[in-house]
Order: structure tokens, then C-alpha cells, then sequence
């Protein structure tokens, strides 16, 4: 219950897409959010709607073998071995280390993985492909995803110890 109170909303993003500021985004950080809604990198496929997440369990490729059985801890189905719930992105930048095990520091890291189109594991997402991204495209997709801190939120003293 508690977490459900905690709903970002201010970031720059929201400045620009929901409440109309279009000087809220760089013309980088508009051109990864192109980039990222497009049939380019399917990154909205997963990550969608006002949290950036469809709330499913995917793989995206990780690893070629899990040392965590993923959601098939719960099911005891093959099909969903290594398979984790699609986080949010809201405020992506501040909650490093990032993946289900904390195995990338940096945003860098996970685009790059992505771009590589992840290692194969037989119950990997069929959007999990090569993007072969420039460096252009991955700096407006990490500058797009910078967008989403919504520093408001995040230095709200009701959160602080």
C-alpha cells in the first residue's frame, strides 16, 4: 500500500509529454524518445505506459545460464526460467546497480548489452535483438532516460529517514 503512494511525476519528461512544455527535452533526449518508442529498438514493448513498464516477466537475454531460476521459482514451468518482472524506468537513473541481480552499473552497460542483442537463452523475449545503434543513438537513448528523474520526487522529505 505504501508503495502505491509513491508516484513519480515531475520529471522532465512529464513536463514535456503531459503537460505540454516543449522546451522541458533536448533535442537529444527527444530524439532517444523517438528512438526508444520506435520498431527500431522495441524498448516500448516492455517498457510502456506512464511507469514504462507492462508489469510482465521477460527475458532480455542476460545470460546464457541463470544462477536465479527467475519466476519459475514460483511456477515450476520450464518456459518461464529465467524470466523477471519488466521494471519501471522512472527514475532509472538513480537505482544502480541495474538487472534482476545488479550485474551492470551503468546505464551505458545495459544499453550496450541491448545493442549487442543479449546472449542466447532458449526463453529469451524475440524482441531481444541486435539494434546496432551508433554512439549518436545510444547517447540520446541514455540522454531520453536521464529525463525520466523527477528530482521533486526523489528529495521529497515525506521519503527521507
Amino acid at each position: 500500500t505504501f508503495e502505491r503512494t509513491l508516484i513519480s511525476g515531475n520529471s522532465r519528461f512529464d513536463q514535456y509529454f503531459y503537460q505540454n512544455n516543449k522546451n522541458a527535452l533536448s533535442s537529444d533526449e527527444i530524439n532517444g524518445y523517438n528512438l526508444f518508442i520506435s520498431n527500431k529498438t522495441n524498448c516500448s514493448q516492455c517498457h510502456s505506459g506512464f511507469n514504462f513498464s507492462n508489469y510482465s516477466f521477460e527475458n532480455n537475454g542476460l545470460y546464457e545460464n541463470y544462477a536465479d531460476s527467475g519466476r519459475m521459482r514460483l511456477t515450476n514451468q520450464e518456459s518461464d526460467r529465467g524470466l523477471f518482472k519488466v521494471p519501471s524506468l522512472r527514475n532509472i537513473e538513480f537505482t544502480a546497480p541495474y538487472m534482476h541481480d545488479g550485474s551492470f552499473q551503468t546505464l551505458e552497460q545495459i544499453i550496450e548489452n541491448y545493442n549487442n542483442g543479449g546472449k542466447s537463452f532458449k526463453n529469451k523475449s524475440k524482441l531481444i535483438v541486435p539494434l546496432n545503434l551508433s554512439n549518436q543513438e545510444k547517447h540520446d537513448l541514455i540522454s531520453f532516460l536521464k529525463s525520466l528523474s523527477d528530482y521533486q520526487f526523489i528529495n521529497n522529505k515525506k521519503f527521507k529517514q
